[in-house]
């Protein structure tokens, strides 16, 4: 009879133990069941929030659910990235990471989180390395000539915002040929090249993909990255990078921007996920990128992670020099 019962209970926890795994994985195998948000910290209608919708529309393809863009600016970011990590860790918000959320504010500002602590990257897409810009009309015809002619004179540099990527290209390259410059910030990177048309600045640095909307009316004198990619082609043919002007040379900061989710989402989330955003890599879907957005496709967790860090390390000096770097 005790080996009866013992046989009986054996049997249900055996029964019990295969049902809970059975209903685990089957779970595993559902997700997701119903709407994915992607989190923008830009307004509506700007490069990063195009990009993010083609994400959308991709990521609905793949995993069979609406994928709906959540558009959350102003605060400096910090809204946004907060509204994300206040979510449940369950890979239904994800947040559209950019380099002013995830390098210049948490590094330049008191923040309640730390981005790779607090979340999982999963790819870097979208890019937008700088160039330096002068007036079609400008004495300086090469980037060598404007070398020169900056150690004679102290000339005014034109950036969106102290602090910015541009900013800090601008001020590497001081650092890198011993120039000093008078700097004017106009706020955005559109009204810093029609500063630089209106004769405010004497040079201006900008996104290399802008270039096709000033024409000829101004003049790409380098190539702020020593990271040539196949885009210079075809938004600044034959234009040199810095370190292709003067080899050993460095000056330009990384930009980049991708997709990301709460730290804490359970591996097979964050693998399907990996697994889904891998169409966002694929030719067709880069061929349909707007052409003011270069696109530089970096891949998976640890991947992704190294390019965020490198941009940390190459921002925290840069933003120290000018006193803006803050210890959290």
């Amino acid at each position: 009879m005790k080996f009866l019962k013992f046989a009986v209970t054996t049997i249900a926890l055996a029964f019990l133990l295969t049902t809970g795994i059975g209903d685990k994985a089957s779970a595993q195998d559902k997700w997701p069941t119903k709407p994915i948000n992607i989190v923008v910290s830009f307004k509506a209608g700007g490069n990063a929030d195009i990009v993010a919708r083609m994400n959308a529309d991709a990521l609905s393809k793949q995993l069979g659910v609406p994928v709906n863009v959540l558009n959350k600016p102003g605060g400096a970011h910090i809204p946004a990235t907060m509204f994300v990590l206040k979510a449940p860790a369950d890979g239904y918000t994800l947040f559209n990471w950019s380099p002013p959320s995830f390098m210049v504010v948490p590094l330049t500002r008191k923040v309640p989180y730390k981005p790779l602590r607090d979340f999982i990257p999963l790819f870097a897409g979208i890019s937008a390395s700088n160039a330096l810009y002068v007036r079609a009309d400008s004495p300086y015809k090469t980037f060598e000539e404007f070398i020169k002619g900056a150690k004679a004179k102290k000339l005014t540099i034109g950036v969106n915002n102290l602090g910015a990527p541009p900013n800090l290209s601008a001020v590497q390259m001081a650092k890198e040929f011993g120039l000093e410059f008078k700097t004017l910030a106009l706020k955005t990177v559109p009204a810093t090249m029609t500063g630089l048309l209106g004769g405010q600045v004497d040079v201006a640095v900008g996104q290399v993909a802008s270039i096709h909307k000033y024409g000829d009316k101004v003049r790409p004198l380098v190539i702020l990255d020593n990271n040539r990619k196949a885009f210079y082609a075809k938004d600044l043919p034959g234009v040199r990078t810095v370190g292709e002007v003067f080899p050993g040379k460095n000056a330009g900061t990384w930009v980049h921007g991708g997709l990301a989710v709460k730290a804490g989402t359970p591996q097979h989330i964050v693998d399907r996920l990996l697994e889904a955003s891998k169409v966002m890599g694929k030719p067709a879907f880069i061929a349909r990128v707007p052409k003011s957005v270069s696109y530089d496709w970096v891949h998976g967790t640890e991947a992704t992670r190294k390019k965020i860090q490198d941009g940390i390390d190459l921002y925290s000096p840069l933003l120290a020099s000018l006193g803006l770097l803050v210890k959290n």
